[in-house]
């Protein structure tokens, strides 16, 4: 091919990519990286034939265009609307220099530079110089600032430069001429020029200015002209524990450690002059390299009168997301400075690799104190603080509140006397005052001020202390609250006046419950819906395909037609994961009543529940008005989302459910109805419903009273007990029991945090409540139940006796009031009940079964709350096998390498991980090898590296460099054992005809196939697999799994040979209809597929282990504590490795096959039906379900049997080998 053609062919690959960010370059501009005041303005230089502006009024910022007026080497330069291109043919170097007439006048002062621009090409390599020439016109320019700056790759960003620009009042003309590296083009956006102290993330006033506690020989904010909306505070640095060494630059401090590891450093600053006492924000600027995940560091503020008189006033953690690049990070809390502090000392912990560089600390002033603490009272509230110390792992925590009031002077006596000073050694102390004291003592309904509370370290309250009469008082209290301490009282809550139908219509519905995929809140627990009873402004966890939040139920208002919204607008789109949502009502009839349930909704099925058990809903024949659907076809749209990866994926639009009608016969009393919607809309859509009662005969009834708040509740405790996550555990290794096994539960009913809740505004009021718990088999069977009292939030133990059956078994818990009031219903926890492995450690090499942990070696444990849970699980479960151990070789980590191998455990060795650097040069990738090869013969290296877009991952991407470290590793890990089996990165769409599949087939043609013994493909499929069809969620010929693979050999005229491994998999909760149920299904799908396949060496679930609450992370893919865990074992036990052989059923829609001797069946649609098997009537014959539990089948004479048939796989075999398959 022609250059010329190519480079054609090049520029529009180029254009396709740089449209996608191009719209959306005003919204980015409106947040420009500075606080600009019209006291210091900015100067905003704007590139692009009609750049958006912020208006030659706006005085905070001076917007003036420019254009190119020289460049030399690229190939064309193309303005857009807002931004201007320099293009260029493949790696090179070229030049590009813009000017821009300015209106003279603005302050001679040094200025911070910044540019916007993004480009092709290795951020390390294509490091830009920016020369900044000004003058009064173009004849007289002067360089004012020669500038080195790292782009971004191809995302976009505001790049600061490290060194000021000067600017003179006679200036009319800028210059900036740009050179250096790139690859394929530069996009210029725009350049800014603006005070240092716009660069600051807050402003100050000359009343209230900032404290900025600046560090080094001579910063610059210390050196420049004195500004009366900033305060300049001059600190020393001095080494933490850990480090190493200390150096002070003009600027910065560093503060070294020789590798990764864990350090400190301490800073001091003398107040002079004093600061005005309140509460400040807190920031921090540094940079550190390491891992973001493993980074985060910890800054506790001491203040006080003197040096050694400090006390703490804050503590914080904090976490640099740019390796390498400072940030300004702010605290989620204050910094409380008192009545005569005059020093200030800050302290630094946390791991770090190499270095930490700390530029400045920043404090603004929130809220004054006031007038009413005087210097006696400080110091008497700094003598208690300086008592106290950081205990990280305390199991009890002080909160004091402080604020104006009476016996004060007792309390803080008590609080710094030598009967309470021993308790701060075990305590976890936080000091609170102002508005946030306030709002605290408010929402306990505490007496006065000031006050102390206990809790523990879950959030629950143990007592509190207001008043006290004496010193001996709060030294009982700390080491006593219950005794000594009192137990708010919860704020009282109003019950709703049920309110007749209008029309047939309610008032209002309860809405929430709104998550992505099909499952809703089933998600959360087995058949949610039948214990689910929501009040308004009841939190629940929202979860996406990546992510989560936190929302409440609300009562949505219905309008005259009875519509009500879900989401008015919702905030993305659930085109391919679709979504569910849920409406709620109390419903009251004095008499027994048979009324018809018209529903309409915007979406794509409808379900319900009365009283927690389902009702058939059914197309409405005859719609209310206004409810019939708009006549003709449904023009069928590609709609898009995010899968599990974050990747866009695509499915084409479902057709919206007819109007559905459903009947209810109601008995006098309350009941309560769920609905159940679910739907597909795009970002910015209505997802809205209708819901119309009438008669059997079609008239809108008015005898029916309905209420958004649940009529069997105390509401009160209601509010404190809705933030409870209860843990449920066994009393058996990795929390799974043998049949006979004594069923010990320990309940802890607390609140514990999720990644999307880390902590509570408010502690939790104790209350004394019944904790009812129900145990509950597969099939909805109850098997037990047992009551006790306790105090709540808390801690309890129930023994339940023996339970005799494998399987799984959900437990329900409940609290209700002494007076048997509910209080709240929870999500089922529940237990696996599992049989022997002898049989599956006898034939493991034949199994292709692996559970998939990354870091196990570091968090396998977690969840167990047991010491070597991981290991335990692997066992008890047969898998024995764990894709991932921990990246490198740890010498951590190496005791249970040894414990492993001991046990018989097989573990892959990870060269990478999620690291862009980990064993990138071939000497430490050698070490590594030779040390882990000690311990296994499987390697694998960088997670999902062809997905891998972000910059810092550009350099280890470079295909040629990336086949080089592959061919290292091979060689390498060949070189140590024959027996080596080496997958390298792994994939997730290798296949894609842009982006990832572009990579591998470049990485490809290098030959990387020549450096690989298998390849290692990620799918999270949405769909149940079928025998002979692909799994991943691009279907046959699609980009993931190894048809992705298979079609990037195509594209060159080639063929694989290599085999694949499923080697980070999951069953998504979220995607099927029935949560927890449809993953128990999937995974048995799942494993006898792979069985299935002769091309695939192994599956590996990801975290099949996990229990998600315990852990602190609800990923839908976990199954710990779930059925997808039985259904685990019992897929392991019966089929895993053993020889497959095809069934013909006939039917596309009924999946049959053999493996060994066990016979496994399941329908791919939502029918039911019976399945006539002959089987050898002198044997005796056993069902088992999915989850394990077992049945004897009855053979007829001529030997025939029905086997029972859904979409819920079971398996059929002899009695005799089942026993045989769960030996122990």
């Amino acid at each position: 091919m022609k250059p010329l053609i190519l480079f054609i062919l090049l520029l529009q690959t180029v254009w396709v990519a740089l449209a996608g960010s191009s719209a959306a370059n005003a919204a980015v501009l409106s947040g420009l990286p500075i606080q600009s005041t019209a006291e210091r303005p900015a100067l905003l230089l704007e590139l692009g034939s009609a750049p958006p502006s912020v208006g030659e009024g706006d005085k905070t910022t001076r917007v003036f265009t420019g254009e190119v007026y020289a460049h030399e080497g690229d190939a064309s330069i193309q303005t857009d609307k807002d931004e201007i291109s320099s293009l260029h043919p493949g790696f090179g170097s070229w030049k590009v220099s813009f000017r821009f007439k300015v209106k003279p006048g603005f302050p001679a002062k040094p200025y911070t530079f910044w540019a916007r621009w993004r480009q092709g090409g290795d951020p390390n390599v294509c490091v830009q110089s920016f020369e900044i020439w000004a003058g009064p016109d173009p004849s007289r320019l002067e360089l004012r600032a020669m500038l080195s700056m790292k782009p971004k790759g191809w995302d976009y960003a505001w790049i600061a430069a490290e060194s000021p620009v000067s600017l003179k009042a006679d200036d009319a003309v800028i210059e900036v001429r740009d050179s250096g590296a790139g690859h394929d083009a530069k996009v210029f956006d725009a350049f800014l020029l603006a005070s240092p102290l716009s660069s600051l993330p807050a402003s100050g006033t000359a009343d209230s200015p900032l404290v900025l506690l600046d560090l080094g020989n001579a910063p610059a904010l210390a050196t420049t002209e004195k500004d009366p909306a900033l305060q300049v505070q001059l600190g020393t640095a001095t080494a933490g524990p850990g480090a190493e060494s200390v150096l002070t630059e003009k600027d910065e401090v560093q503060v070294f450690h020789p590798g990764f590891g864990s350090w400190g450093a301490n800073f001091r600053f003398e107040l002079n002059p004093a600061i005005a006492p309140g509460q400040y924000r807190f920031y921090a600027r540094y940079k550190s390299g390491g891992e973001v995940s493993q980074v985060s560091q910890n800054f506790t503020v001491k203040a006080g009168v003197k040096p050694d008189e400090m006390a703490t006033r804050g503590d914080f953690a904090l976490t640099n997301t740019t390796p390498w690049e400072y940030q300004w990070l702010q605290a989620a809390a204050t910094v409380t400075v008192l009545p005569g502090d005059r020093w200030l000392e800050i302290n630094n912990t946390g791991k770090a690799d190499g270095a930490k560089v700390f530029d400045a600390f920043l404090l603004k002033l929130e809220t004054p104190l006031g007038d009413w603490m005087t210097a006696a009272q400080a110091h008497a509230r700094n003598r208690f603080l300086a008592l106290t110390k950081a205990v990280p792992a305390a199991n009890r925590r002080l909160i004091v509140l402080d604020g104006k009031g009476g016996k004060d002077e007792v309390l803080f006596r008590g609080l710094a006397s030598d009967a309470a000073r021993p308790s701060y050694e075990k305590l976890s102390v936080s000091y609170l005052i102002g508005p946030e004291a306030e709002a605290l003592s408010g929402s306990l309904n505490l007496p006065a001020l000031p006050a102390a509370l206990m809790t523990d370290d879950h959030y629950g309250i143990l007592g509190v202390l207001a008043q006290p009469t004496s010193e001996k008082d709060v030294a009982g209290f700390l080491a006593d609250p219950g005794k000594v301490g009192t137990m708010p009282t919860p704020t009282a809550v109003a019950a709703d006046t049920p309110k007749p139908l209008k029309k047939g219509i309610p008032d209002a519905w309860l809405v929430g419950g709104l998550q992505d995929g099909l499952a809703g809140v089933s998600v959360f627990g087995l058949d949610n819906e039948t214990v689910l009873r929501p009040n308004p402004g009841q939190p629940y966890l929202s979860l996406q395909m990546m992510g989560g939040e936190m929302r409440a139920w609300r009562v949505a208002a219905t309008e005259t037609n009875g519509v009500a919204d879900i989401e008015a607008n919702t905030q993305h789109s659930y085109g391919w994961s679709r979504g569910s949502g849920y409406a709620q009502l109390y419903l009251h009839v004095d008499q027994p009543t048979q009324a018809l349930l018209h529903l309409k909704q915007s979406g794509i099925r409808t379900f319900g529940w009365m009283d927690g058990k389902p009702f058939k809903l059914a197309d409405d024949p005859n719609p209310p008005a206004g409810f019939s659907s708009s006549a003709g076809e449904q023009v069928k749209k590609l709609l898009k989302g995010l899968t599990t990866e974050g990747l866009v994926a695509t499915a084409l639009s479902v057709r919206p459910e007819a109007p559905q009608l459903a009947t209810l016969d109601l008995s006098p009393g309350w009941h309560s109805l769920l609905v159940k919607l679910v739907m597909q809309h795009d970002q910015g859509q209505r997802f809205y419903f209708a819901g119309l009662f009438t008669d059997p005969a079609g008239k809108p009834l008015d005898s029916i009273k309905t209420q958004p708040t649940d009529p069997d509740a105390g509401l009160a405790l209601n509010r404190i007990a809705a933030k409870l996550r209860p843990l449920i555990f066994v009393d058996a290794p990795a929390n799974l029991s043998h049949p006979g096994d004594s069923l010990k539960l320990r309940v802890d009913m607390r609140w514990h945090p999720v990644l999307e809740e880390t902590a509570l505004p408010a502690p939790l009021p104790r209350f004394r409540a019944k904790l009812r718990l129900r145990l509950v088999d597969y099939s909805g069977n109850q098997v037990a139940a047992q009551e006790i009292t306790g105090l709540f939030p808390g801690e309890a133990e129930v023994d339940f006796g023996k339970v005799s059956e494998p399987g799984y078994y959900a437990v329900y818990p409940s609290l209700y009031t002494p007076d048997g009031k509910l209080i709240m219903n929870y999500p089922a926890d529940g237990f696996s009940v599992v049989q022997g492995v002898a049989e599956q450690k006898h034939r493991l090499d034949k199994k292709k079964l692996w559970n998939n942990d990354y870091y196990a070696l570091a968090d396998g444990d977690k969840s167990f709350k047991q010491e070597g849970g991981y290991f335990s699980w692997l066992e008890r479960m047969g898998i024995y096998k764990s894709y991932g151990s921990y990246p490198g070789f740890d010498p951590q980590y190496r005791a249970k390498w040894e414990q492993a191998k001991q046990r018989g455990l097989v573990l892959f060795a990870d060269s990478s991980g999620d690291s862009t650097w980990l064993n990138d040069n071939q000497a430490d990738g050698q070490n590594f090898i030779n040390t882990a090869s000690a311990f296994t013969r499987f390697f694998k290296s960088t997670n999902e590296i062809d997905i891998r877009s972000d910059a810092e991952w550009q350099k280890l991407r470079e295909p040629a460099h990336w086949v080089q470290r592959a061919k290292w590793e091979y060689e390498q890990v060949h070189k140590q054992r024959s027996d080596a089996h080496y997958v390298g990165g792994s994939l997730v769409r290798p296949g894609d005809k842009d982006g990832a599949g572009q990579w591998f087939k470049q990485v490809l043609e290098l030959g990387l196939d020549h450096y690989q013994d298998a390849w290692d493909v990620h799918a999270y499929p949405q769909q149940a697999p079928r025998f002979g069809g692909a799994i991943g969620n691009s279907g046959n010929g699609g980009s993931e799994d190894e048809q992705g693979v298979l079609a990037t050999y195509a594209s060159l005229g080639r063929k694989n040979s290599l085999p694949f491994w499923l080697g980070e998999t999951g069953a998504k909760a979220m995607h099927g209809l029935t949560g927890r149920r449809w993953q128990a299904e999937q995974v048995a799908k799942m494993i006898a597929w792979v069985n299935s396949r002769s091309d695939y060496l192994g599956i590996a679930f990801c975290i099949g282990h996990e229990y998600d609450l315990a852990y602190g992370r609800i990923w839908d893919y976990s199954m710990g504590h779930k059925p997808g865990e039985a259904a685990l074992y019992t897929a392991s036990a019966l089929i895993d490795g053993l020889p497959y052989k095809a069934f013909d059923t006939k039917d596309a829609n009924i999946q049959a096959a053999y493996f060994g001797e066990t016979f496994m069946i399941w329908r791919a649609d939502e029918v039911g039906g019976n399945w006539r098997q002959r089987l050898d009537p002198g044997k005796s014959w056993v069902l088992v379900d999915v989850v394990g539990h077992i049945q004897e089948l009855t053979v007829d004479t001529s030997g025939n049997v029905d086997i029972p048939i859904s979409a819920s796989p079971v398996y059929v075999l002899a009695r005799a080998d089942y026993e045989r398959l769960t030996r122990y």
